[in-house]
């Protein structure tokens, strides 16, 4: 076994040990942090030993105080706890237990005291070449650590009897502590392959449904504006926006869908809810579109549910996931619909510290024996056909915005769900925020120093990773490399105003060339900066096509207010349509999918492109032989050549003999994948861009009139 293969299992167990034992860590703790020193007064005082020492069981119990204080650990720093685990565990109880085993030279009492401690050791740690690992190189340095303090290592009290029946007691342990193990690993095993496979059955369908709508959408007529007037459409004004509305609302829902299902298989994969998706929500609102939208199997269900959210608040979270939180919750609740007079009622309340989501029905209650391991996963209580999932899925959502789920009930009468959210100004919240705010990357635009280093002080001391340019052409220099979240820009400034850097920032020129290797940063929020008046301020920022503006000296306050408006508010996306129309441009389309490839050509036809397809990688090098091509869009995943490696072909350029324009044609990634590494791999493989899969109108839309310019 490799280093890195042990690695990889390390970890592995130390997230499966912190899995189980999360729930009992805090006590864990405390019966370490409270039993080493205990002992020592019994064996000292009522059962004397050759060595004791306090100081140094004090110093091995201080090992157990980030476990007394888990859920106390800040979110960044309980990332590494699951090695802490391992480590603390390794010290605890293999090095202390052999180090007084040695020191006490082999005595009955520090005999059985190993023992013990060591089946302890099985026990928690599921893996017999980890628990062989930990004992022998704990027993070395316990070794080690005697003969440096003592000269020697003793073994005056030392039996050979131990040796068969320490083997046969940790042997015994490990075989049946393993098989166990193996039962677990092999019921989760057969439920990850579950979920995956429910989840790849579901997304097909949901892909092929967005497609469809999005093939209606582009042969519907252009959306009209709210005061435009064309009596030429064959359908009723009114009609043509009901269509259009439909068709958006639905395209919502399946995105939404796909977003819970990336959320359900990550939490079984034990990753935490990605926190970049938080917004300012309205608990009120949220309720509102949760109840109108869940899929009541009748009018009748549908009359059950009522709704007293009296007091409305705001809370940082993923208003999707919050939603389908409460989804979970009415969806559980109508499984006793037939009870009489069943009903559900979700209200709304605010404590000092907590904003509080009530969701209470008149079913038949949950036993008091069970109340606790209702939000265990695959604890099922009751009801047939579930797996166990929903409500740890959803406690898990409602821990990722620092709230908490519980369950109070009444047998035979009644069962409350009680959401506690924090405030939306506490401190939770705000951890919160700096967790997003730390992968933000921000522009500053100024030609004074001063001003530039104010701003970037502010923006530092909320995490966010700060660039500074002196002048518009600069700044635009810095953007055709990199990309970024926000740009505050000056306006007044030598070389290049900021009102025309925004203005060449708007039109994606930023260098002046075919904007091959560079950004798209067409859609980047730029906040105007400047010292004159609010007139003229506003009329120079918002006709150079900038989102907002403040006014100098900036202040710490100003700078919160932006950070508020433009990362944890919804935002209307830029509309890229009546900027670019790619007529007559030819276009390749690669995907293994024939749906998928027959709904991106209707669309880009219908802008009025020529569009060819290609259903692997071999046969879109053949077309690009025979055909000049303005842009291709690769499918990643494909039989026969994939798209990364297609992407290497095409860039190399060896397999043409006609088609010299290898290099600078653009090559946009079109996968269902889009996290870091995904998108990382694209780029090394000579790709411009990644659209995520299923492609909306306005992103194609978007990439094209970026790229074709």
């Amino acid at each position: 076994m490799t280093f890195k293969t042990f690695k990889e299992k390390l970890w592995t167990n130390a997230l499966y040990i912190l899995e189980h034992a999360e729930p009992n860590i805090p006590i864990m703790g405390l019966f370490g942090l409270v039993g080493f020193p205990l002992f020592h007064f019994v064996w000292e005082y009522v059962f004397p030993q050759d060595f004791e020492s306090l100081t140094f069981r004090l110093l091995i119990a201080l090992l157990s105080v980030p476990w007394v204080f888990y859920h106390s650990i800040p979110r960044r720093l309980r990332s590494l706890f699951p090695i802490y685990l391992i480590v603390s565990i390794w010290i605890m109880i293999p090095i202390f237990f052999c180090f007084m085993l040695l020191k006490n030279e082999w005595s009955m009492v520090w005999a059985m005291s190993t023992f013990a401690g060591l089946f302890l050791l099985i026990l928690l740690i599921n893996n017999w070449l980890l628990v062989t690992t930990l004992t022998v190189s704990g027993y070395l340095v316990a070794s080690y650590a005697v003969f440096l303090v003592d000269g020697r290592i003793g073994f005056a009290h030392f039996h050979p009897e131990y040796i068969p029946v320490l083997l046969f007691g940790i042997v015994g342990s490990i075989i049946f502590s393993h098989k166990k193990h193996l039962a677990n690993l092999t019921k989760f095993s057969l439920l990850h392959s579950l979920s995956g496979s429910i989840a790849h059955e579901m997304r097909n369908p949901l892909n092929a449904i967005i497609n469809a709508m999005g093939s209606l959408q582009s042969m519907l007529p252009s959306k009209p504006g709210t005061k435009e007037q064309d009596p030429r459409y064959t359908l009723s004004r009114s009609g043509l926006i009901s269509l259009h509305n439909v068709v958006e609302e639905s395209t919502e829902t399946v995105l939404r869908a796909n977003k819970i299902i990336d959320s359900i298989l990550a939490g079984m994969l034990g990753k935490s809810v990605d926190p970049k998706t938080f917004k300012r929500t309205s608990a009120k609102n949220s309720i509102h579109h949760a109840i109108s939208s869940y899929s009541y199997a009748s009018p009748e269900d549908r009359q059950l549910v009522t709704i007293a959210a009296k007091k409305d608040f705001d809370f940082f979270g993923d208003n999707d996931l919050f939603i389908y939180v409460l989804f979970n919750l009415i969806k559980n609740a109508l499984y006793y619909k037939d009870k009489p007079g069943f009903s559900i009622e979700i209200s709304t309340d605010r404590t000092e510290d907590y904003n509080i989501v009530r969701v209470r029905d008149t079913g038949p209650g949950i036993p008091a024996g069970k109340l606790e391991r209702i939000f265990d996963s695959f604890y099922t209580s009751g009801k047939e056909g579930g797996v166990g999932l929903g409500l740890a899925f959803c406690k898990r959502v409602i821990n990722s915005f620092g709230g908490e789920i519980t369950c109070r009930s009444r047998e035979h009468e009644w069962t409350e769900f009680i959401l506690s959210l924090p405030l939306y100004d506490s401190r939770e919240s705000e951890q919160l925020k700096q967790e997003v705010l730390q992968e933000k990357n921000i522009l500053v635009v100024d030609d004074s120093q001063a001003n530039r280093f104010i701003a970037a002080k502010f923006l530092a001391d909320r995490n966010c990773q700060v660039t500074q340019a002196e002048n518009g052409v600069q700044a635009l220099s810095i953007l055709s490399r990199k990309t970024f979240d926000l740009i505050l820009m000056d306006i007044e400034m030598p070389l290049m105003k900021g009102d025309e850097a925004a203005r060449r920032i708007r039109e994606g020129k930023l260098t002046g060339k075919t904007p091959v290797s560079t950004v798209d940063c067409r859609g980047v929020p730029i906040v105007g900066v400047s010292a004159l008046s609010g007139g003229e301020l506003r009329e120079r920022t918002i006709g150079a096509g900038m989102d907002g503006f403040i006014p100098k000296p900036v202040t710490k306050e100003s700078i919160e207010s932006v950070l508020e408006k433009y990362f944890f508010s919804e935002r209307e996306p830029v509309d890229y349509s009546d900027n670019f129309v790619p007529e007559g441009v030819k276009i390749l389309v690669v995907d293994d999918n024939l749906t998928s490839r027959k709904y991106m050509s209707a669309i880009l036809e219908r802008m009025g492109a020529d569009v060819s397809q290609a259903e692997n990688g071999e046969d879109a090098i053949q077309c690009i032989e025979q055909t000049d091509y303005d842009i291709v869009f690769l499918d990643m995943e494909m039989p026969v050549l994939n798209g990364v490696d297609t992407a290497r072909k095409i860039r190399e350029g060896s397999c043409f003999s006609r088609f010299r324009k290898f290099r600078e044609i653009p090559i946009v990634a079109l996968t269902g994948n889009t996290d870091a590494k995904d998108i990382a791999l694209t780029r090394r493989s000579g790709m411009n861009a990644h659209l995520g899969k299923p492609v909306s109108r306005e992103e194609l839309v978007k990439t094209l009139s970026f790229w074709l310019q």
